[in-house]
């Protein structure tokens, strides 16, 4: 029997949200996935229809062209970068490539960390939401143990909150001392400014991995197009572990042409924070509903004052062609959270409106 719950997925199920209410799959606002609501960079798109006679040829093996521009853009040296076929495989990797003893991950984070491997043990270290998800630093470093892989998102998903630099850098040294290795998923920091990236420690740090998208921030992720930053000696054998012809030719042409789009850059970031503070004030203003403070391209939300869970909300948005992302199955969160993309004006007054209409319901 099929299942139509829209419950304990990732977001970006409109297949599955058509089935189920009857409305196509391009007629929804799906505000349960976290892209660039100006959708991909114009010179993208013109690169993707004038290079379609590549698909013919095997892409460069490991992207060698793209990583040249992209280290560029980054401010990392080339030999310090490694691509993958989006930001996910190199999370499955780098988990293969370092698991030890633990695998210790924030709660509420990214459900990912620590997958393909079977039957990792998992530390989760919760958050807080009275303190707004802040970092519990002190715990962290009380807890680290020889041989641990630890997680750390930054912005945090699904809680769109920042963590200073210098509380990452004192974890980082901590875990030094420990023998432990830490991942920092980058793969929303481009929202957040790059001047919050840890990409400069890790190329002399053995102990610190950083990994990013551009998919998000780029909006291509069907494309697949992710990258990890770490010392020579880890890249190299990162890259020794992966497949040849890994990154597909149309994914780099994107990529190599939207990373020098300047003026698709800053107007994202002008959108992304107009409409992240618009949300932020016009849904802070529904009686029972609270509004979690981010630096992302999305806004937690619990509606456990307005008596709905999100699992009911979501049941009432959907006949009216909008998609939120239930987050019960993120550990630490009550089935009264969800999460919401930042989108344009318009589509954010309409998710306005029908949240006011369905929560005085």
């Amino acid at each position: 029997m099929q299942n139509n719950s829209l419950k304990n997925v990732h977001g970006g199920n409109v297949w599955q949200a058509a089935q189920k209410w009857g409305i196509r799959p391009d007629q929804f606002i799906d505000y349960s996935a976290n892209i660039n609501p100006l959708g991909m960079s114009p010179r993208a798109i013109a690169a993707l229809k004038d290079n379609l006679n590549m698909l013919i040829h095997y892409p460069e093996p490991s992207g060698e062209g793209f990583k040249n521009s992209l280290s560029i853009y980054l401010h990392v040296a080339p030999e310090n970068l490694v691509l993958g076929n989006g930001g996910s495989e190199l999370i499955y990797l780098v988990g293969r490539m370092y698991y030890g003893s633990r695998i210790v991950v924030l709660a509420p984070s990214f459900s990912e960390y620590g997958a393909g491997i079977e039957q990792p043990d998992i530390k989760h270290i919760c958050l807080k939401p009275e303190q707004n998800f802040a970092l519990p630093v002190r715990k962290i470093i009380e807890e680290i143990r020889e041989g641990d892989l630890l997680f750390i998102a930054n912005p945090n998903n699904p809680t769109g909150n920042l963590f200073p630099s210098h509380e990452l850098e004192q974890i980082v040294t901590a875990a030094g001392r420990s023998n432990a290795v830490v991942v920092i998923d980058e793969a929303f920091i481009d929202f957040a400014g790059d001047k919050n990236s840890l990409r400069y420690l890790a190329q002399e740090n053995s102990n610190l991995i950083i990994l990013g998208s551009l998919t998000k921030f780029f909006a291509m992720p069907s494309l697949r197009l992710g990258y990890a930053v770490s010392t020579v000696t880890n890249i190299n054998r990162m890259e020794q572990l992966l497949p040849v012809w890994r990154i597909n030719a149309m994914a780099m042409v994107a990529g190599e042409a939207s990373i020098s789009h300047r003026e698709y850059i800053e107007q994202t970031l002008s959108t992304i924070k107009t409409e992240r503070q618009f949300l932020s004030r016009e849904l802070g203003k529904i009686e029972g509903l609270q509004v979690y403070p981010s630096e992302s391209n999305f806004i937690l939300l619990n509606a456990l004052h307005t008596g709905f869970t999100a699992h009911e909300i979501q049941d009432q948005l959907g006949p009216k062609g909008i998609l939120i992302r239930e987050c019960s199955n993120f550990i630490n969160l009550s089935p009264f959270y969800f999460r919401l993309a930042v989108k344009a004006h318009k589509e954010n007054e309409r998710l306005v409106k029908a949240l006011r209409d369905v929560l005085k319901s």
